[in-house]
């Protein structure tokens, strides 16, 4: 099954378009880096993915539901996403908000169960935000609000999740054990779409990436053979090499503890 099918999508606002001719399949357990230069479109491609951008040209599907075509609430129960910002949230605590992912999988009058706060609460504990369940999102830091939404993207059980920057906000450590969380599910079959601006950050999560520049694709396919010196150079416009000891650069290990 196809988790994500786009075909020749363009889209941007007004008469403007942002992304032009981009195509691409997300298969179960593949996780697309989407790479870039900043203007280069890549939150108007997610966002075009979950439905709050309207292609001007070209088609998406997700998990086979057509998008747009697909009400919000159907769609939410198999993607789920974490987007670049979230301004909206200080009224809740920590898992009041890890909680909303469950809102998909109930009744309209629903109430979220106590094996729905039991999975909010593993999650939360998984992404190491536990402590912040009872801690209202006002009162702690950006970083710490990107885990708790990424922990209620998690609750949500999507097939496909897509992921706007991530890693916003949050030091090395951090970076690293979120995004291990998130390679981890791969093997569960789950499919994720996520914009990075970190190459070492990408080249360790991803199985895939696709280079936009100027809205247009640079390259795609997997990051072995896509994330070369070569292309990047290219894409950023500033010459980029494979690290050595000579270098000075300093990586986090990317091996369990």
């Amino acid at each position: 099954m196809t988790l994500l099918e786009l075909q020749s999508v363009s889209a941007g606002y007004g008469k403007t378009p942002v992304v032009r001719d981009v195509s691409l399949e997300v298969k179960p357990g593949e996780a697309w880096v989407v790479l870039g230069p900043n203007g280069a479109g890549k939150s108007t491609l997610v966002r075009a993915v979950m439905g709050l951008v309207t292609p001007s040209a070209g088609t998406v599907r997700v998990c086979e539901f057509p998008v747009p075509g697909t009400s919000a609430r159907e769609l939410a129960r198999v993607a789920a996403w974490v987007p670049q910002t979230t301004d909206d949230d200080t009224a809740f605590t920590g898992l009041e908000l890890a909680l909303m992912g469950r809102a998909p999988h109930l009744s309209a009058w629903g109430v979220p169960g106590a094996s729905d706060e039991a999975k909010a609460r593993e999650v939360m504990r998984e992404l190491g935000v536990e402590h912040l369940a009872s801690r209202p999102l006002s009162e702690v830091s950006g970083g710490e609000r990107r885990r708790v939404w990424l922990a209620r993207a998690l609750v949500q059980a999507p097939k496909l999740l897509v992921l706007d920057e991530p890693t916003a906000f949050l030091d090395v450590r951090h970076q690293v054990e979120t995004l291990r969380v998130v390679k981890q599910r791969l093997s569960t079959g789950l499919g994720v779409l996520a914009v990075l601006h970190d190459v070492n950050l990408a080249v360790h999560v991803a199985t895939h990436a696709l280079l936009l520049k100027d809205g247009a694709v640079v390259a795609q396919g997997p990051v072995a053979e896509v994330l070369t010196p070569e292309r990047l150079t290219s894409l950023f416009g500033i010459p980029m090499h494979l690290a050595t000891p000579a270098d000075a650069a300093y990586v986090p290990r990317w091996e369990a503890p």
